[in-house]
């Protein structure tokens, strides 16, 4: 349930720790942070709108990123970083 990331450059402030975790690393202890969340904050600094439909080859409604109606968590984008 925890990760570790590191990004440099691409519009990104230097030098912060977003979340935090319990001593051992396996629980969050503050600022759950999802892999969308850090997917969906590079697009945004690429320049990329996550909630974009994209083509599908059978019409079917596809996303960059998925919907938290399919499923997919998200604590939103990392201002902290921005």
């Amino acid at each position: 349930s925890v990760f570790t990331v590191l990004v440099a450059g691409g519009g990104f402030k230097g030098g912060c720790v977003v979340g935090s975790s319990d001593e051992k690393g396996e629980i969050v202890k503050e600022r759950p942070v999802y892999p969308s969340d850090l997917l969906g904050t590079m697009y945004l600094l690429a320049g990329i709108d996550a909630s974009a439909k994209l083509p599908h080859p059978w019409g079917l409604d596809a996303y960059v990123l998925d919907t938290e109606n399919e499923g997919m968590q998200s604590a939103g984008l990392l201002e902290e970083i921005l």
